[in-house]
């Protein structure tokens, strides 16, 4: 039987990185709605009470797993693409890294494909996109302006090339992710699309 409370000696930081995976895979399974603190306590080995000591409630945790799982994801994705003189490099190994990242992190993509739908149907959740879309910014601002750079996106300015490579790249995560696997063909088209922005008209 799970302790009350704050297990003695634990520590508070490993404690609620342990809450915060247990809870990432409860919202990822069943969403916000029927996510239940009880299963994820039992998960983590707690009382409910130890998970309530350290978050507010259950949409206070919902937001922290976000932000730890967007953070986590976009900056493996940040570096994944840097340290690439063009685009075209860049954009081949994100690719290429892409099924490492989600089997590095399981749950994660679970996690962040349902966001959009949970700050639809919960009104207190709508920043949240605000908030991802800001995550998503950095790295494709980061390769609109090296592709406009080397001279690999025609015709585009900083803004609407970030808007064409978020629409690409994000089309094709949650086309991977609904289908449920991943497929080689979906990123090589991906890649030939990057590719096809350079050329003249």
């Amino acid at each position: 039987m799970a302790k009350r409370g704050r297990p003695p000696g634990a520590d508070s930081a490993a404690t609620r990185e342990r809450i915060v995976d247990v809870a990432r895979i409860e919202f990822a399974n069943k969403g916000f709605g029927a996510a239940a603190i009880t299963a994820m306590a039992s998960a983590a080995d707690l009382a409910p009470s130890a998970i309530y000591h350290y978050f507010g409630g259950k949409a206070e945790l919902y937001e922290t797993v976000f932000e730890a799982t967007a953070e986590g994801v976009w900056s493996d994705i940040g570096q994944s693409t840097k340290g690439f003189d063009t685009l075209n490099e860049s954009m081949r190994h994100m690719v290429g890294e892409s099924r490492e990242l989600v089997s590095a992190r399981p749950h994660y993509s679970d996690f962040l494909a349902m966001v959009p739908v949970e700050a639809r149907l919960r009104p207190e959740f709508a920043h949240l996109m605000d908030r991802r879309s800001k995550y998503q910014d950095e790295t494709f601002g980061a390769l609109a302006e090296l592709g406009l750079a080397t001279g690999e996106l025609v015709g585009f300015d900083q803004h609407t090339a970030t808007e064409a490579l978020r629409s690409i790249v994000m089309g094709w995560f949650f086309e991977t992710h609904f289908h449920g696997e991943y497929r080689t063909n979906s990123g090589r088209a991906v890649l030939s699309v990057i590719e096809a922005l350079g050329r003249p008209a």
